[in-house]
Formats: C-alpha cells, sequence, structure tokens
C-alpha cells in the first residue's frame, strides 16, 4: 500500500470500527435494573462485564472522530461549506459524547468492593439529576444528530452514498442516542448494528470513490546555484 492509499485506509477502518466497538461494548454491557441503587448493586455484581462495556464504548466514542473527518473529507469536494458546518457539529456532539462515556467509569468504580451502597446511588442520583450536566450532554446529543443528518444529506446529493446510507446514519444515531439514555441494551444493540451496516457501505465509498481528495505530489525545487529554464 503506497502513501497515497494510507489516507482512504484510515478514514475506511476508522467509519467500521467505530460501530464495531461500540456493537461490542452493547453486547457487554450486564442485565439493566431500574433505580440507581438496583444499578450500583448490579455493577457491583459483574463489575468485569461493566468495565467492559465501559471502556469499549469511550473507544468508540473516541473513534468517532475520525470517522467524522472522513465524512467531512468526502464531501468537502463538493460541497465545502456544507461539509464544515456540519462536520463542526457532528464533531462538536461527538466530543461531549467521549465524556459522557467516560463517565462509565466512574460508574464502574461506584460499584467496586467495599463501596457504601447507599452513598454510591445516592451519588448517581445527584449526577443524573444534575441540570448542569444534563444540559451538556442534551447539546451534544442534538449536535451529534443535526451534524450526521447534515452530513448524510450532503453526501447524498453529491451522489456519494445511496439513499438508504444516507437514511440509516441519523437514524442509527436517533436510536443510539435513545437506547443509552434509556439503558435499553436491545435498542443500542439495533442502533450499533444499524450504523456498522451504513458505515460500512460509506467506507466502502471512501476506498474506490475518485471524490476523495488526492494528496498534491510535492514538486522539486531548482537546486542551489542552478538557473531556472529561460523563457523563449
Amino acid at each position: 500500500m503506497g502513501r497515497q492509499q494510507l489516507p482512504r485506509a484510515a478514514a475506511a477502518a476508522a467509519l467500521i470500527t467505530a460501530p464495531l466497538l461500540g456493537l461490542a461494548a452493547a453486547c457487554a454491557w450486564p442485565p439493566l435494573r431500574s433505580g440507581e441503587r438496583a444499578q450500583i448493586a448490579a455493577i457491583s455484581a459483574q463489575p468485569d462485564r461493566w468495565y467492559i462495556f465501559s471502556l469499549f464504548i469511550l473507544l468508540s466514542s473516541i473513534m468517532l472522530v475520525p470517522a467524522v473527518l472522513a465524512l467531512m473529507r468526502l464531501l468537502g469536494h463538493s460541497r465545502p461549506v456544507w461539509a464544515l458546518i456540519a462536520g463542526s457539529l457532528a464533531g462538536l456532539g461527538v466530543l461531549i459524547g467521549i465524556g459522557d462515556s467516560a463517565t462509565q467509569l466512574v460508574f464502574w468504580q461506584m460499584g467496586a468492593p467495599g463501596a457504601s451502597l447507599d452513598q454510591m446511588a445516592a451519588l448517581a442520583t445527584r449526577y443524573d439529576s444534575a441540570p448542569g450536566a444534563a444540559l451538556i450532554f442534551m447539546i451534544g446529543g442534538l449536535a451529534t444528530l443535526s451534524g450526521t443528518a447534515l452530513l448524510s444529506a450532503g453526501l447524498w446529493r453529491a451522489h456519494a452514498i445511496p439513499a438508504w446510507t444516507a437514511i440509516a446514519i441519523p437514524a442509527a444515531t436517533i436510536a443510539n442516542i435513545a437506547g443509552l439514555s434509556a439503558n435499553s441494551v436491545p435498542v443500542t444493540i439495533a442502533s450499533f448494528a444499524l450504523l456498522l451496516a451504513a458505515f460500512t457501505r460509506t467506507a466502502m465509498t471512501v476506498r474506490t470513490s475518485p471524490a476523495w481528495p488526492q494528496p498534491t505530489p510535492a514538486t522539486a525545487s531548482p537546486a542551489a546555484g542552478s538557473a531556472l529554464p529561460a523563457r523563449t
């Protein structure tokens, strides 16, 4: 593989890896319980599974950063302003989502042996009901949804992806936000599976589309002391 193909390969790999890691996280998610106290007790009963879920959902969120950049670059060839606006919104949402995903490691430690179940449940309740935290994550969810929807619409209008892919990406985003917010394992699994299908199709476009920008080869500068060719 030449150096000129590395950006394509990296972008395609990010598009596939991000939902694949999320799917693995959702499959490892322990059975959920209603109420913070019951949930902390469930984490304490299966700390290893919760750690695997927390780690993979965090890695999935991180890999969404290059995935969004890949969508931006694919769209930027024909609609640069659209790509910049949509990608900025999606990127903002993804960065906030990384912070949200990282908090799952805090919940993992809430269920650590020796921790007071009542105190940890009270802390989880205070965190979940804090308006300041909820507002930030609500903005992140809206930014992710609007940004991915705009990117998908732009790519469809540019004939870079088929219609079903343009519909599946924002649909999977909506389902993912709903599934994670409601602690629904089946909905979360379905959302990542749908996103994996859509991103895999987009990755194929990245690897083969002539619309993907190619790096401009560097031109050799004249050697020191050499004369430039004279005009005729």
